[in-house]
C-alpha cells in the first residue's frame, strides 16, 4: 500500500491560527510551518520570524461545522506550549461556546495540558516520531520523544487522545513502539513520511506496514504520506555523508 495524501490532516478542514510561532525548532518545521509564515513578512513580523504571539482579531473568525472524524485544527501554526493564559483561555472560552464544533490542539509538551480544563469538544495530541531519544537533539529542541509519551500516557483527562506518527523515523523496536503508543490509549493514530524530504533517518516502507498492522489492533490508523525512504537505495555510507 501506498499512499501520497501530501495533506497534513486529511480530517482537518479548517486551521484556527489564534495562536503562531514556537521555539522548538524542529528542522522538518523549517520547510513547511515555518516557509508559510515566512510568506507574512508584510503582514504580520512575529509571524514572519514564527516567535509565540496572539492574533485576537481572529477570535471570532467563522468556524465550519464538524462530522464524523472533522476537527478544526487551533493553533496549528504553533506549539501552544508556549502561549501565555490572556491567549490560551479565550481561545478555550470559544471552543466552549461551539459544543457542535470538535476542536484539535496539539503539543510537543503534553505536560502543559494539564494547565487547563478544556471542554470534551477538544481532541488533544502530540508528535511522537519515534520511540527513540539517540541523537533526537539534532532534530528538535522538543522534549524527547519517550519524555513526551510519558507526560502523555499519564495525562488524567476527560478528552479523547490522537498521535501523530510524522514525520516517521526509525524505530528501536516494534512492539515496544506499539506498547507506548498502546500505554497513551488514542482515539487515533496519524502516520506518515516527511512531505518535504529533509532526508532524516526513514525506517523503510514495510516496516511502516507491519507497525500500520499492529496500530490497527487497538486503534484507527489514519495513513498519510506512505513511500520508501529516501535513501532507500543508497549504500549506508551514501546515505548519511
Amino acid at each position: 500500500m501506498t499512499l501520497n495524501k501530501q495533506n497534513m490532516y486529511s480530517d482537518s478542514i479548517k486551521q484556527w491560527n489564534v495562536i503562531v510561532g514556537c521555539y522548538f525548532d524542529c528542522v522538518y518545521c523549517r520547510r513547511s510551518f515555518q516557509a508559510q509564515m515566512r510568506r507574512q513578512q508584510h503582514n504580520c513580523l512575529q509571524c514572519y520570524t514564527y516567535t509565540p504571539h496572539f492574533h485576537a482579531e481572529r477570535l471570532n473568525a467563522s468556524l465550519p461545522e464538524t462530522y464524523g472524524d472533522q476537527f478544526i485544527w487551533a493553533c496549528s501554526s504553533s506549539d501552544i506550549s508556549f502561549s501565555q493564559e490572556g491567549w490560551m483561555n479565550p481561545t478555550i472560552e470559544r471552543m466552549k461556546l461551539k459544543k457542535d464544533r470538535t476542536f484539535f490542539l496539539q503539543s510537543k509538551k503534553p505536560e502543559w495540558f494539564k494547565k487547563y480544563d478544556f471542554p470534551s469538544n477538544v481532541l488533544l495530541g502530540i508528535t511522537l516520531e519515534t520511540d527513540s531519544d539517540l541523537n533526537y537533539d539534532r532534530i528538535s529542541k522538543a522534549p524527547p520523544p519517550m519524555v513526551r509519551y510519558k507526560q502523555f500516557a499519564d495525562l488524567d483527562c476527560k478528552n479523547r487522545k490522537i498521535v501523530t506518527i510524522e514525520p516517521v523515523l526509525r524505530w528501536s523496536y516494534t512492539e515496544l513502539f506499539l506498547a507506548h503508543i498502546k500505554d497513551i490509549r488514542p482515539e487515533r493514530v496519524y502516520i506518515g513520511y516527511d512531505t518535504k524530504r529533509t532526508k532524516l533517518m526513514e525506517p523503510r516502507l514495510k516496516q511502516v506496514q507491519e507497525l500500520m498492522k499492529g496500530l490497527a489492533k487497538f486503534t484507527k490508523v489514519k495513513p498519510k504520506l506512505l513511500r520508501e525512504p529516501w535513501n532507500y537505495r543508497l549504500s549506508s555510507l551514501e546515505a548519511y555523508q
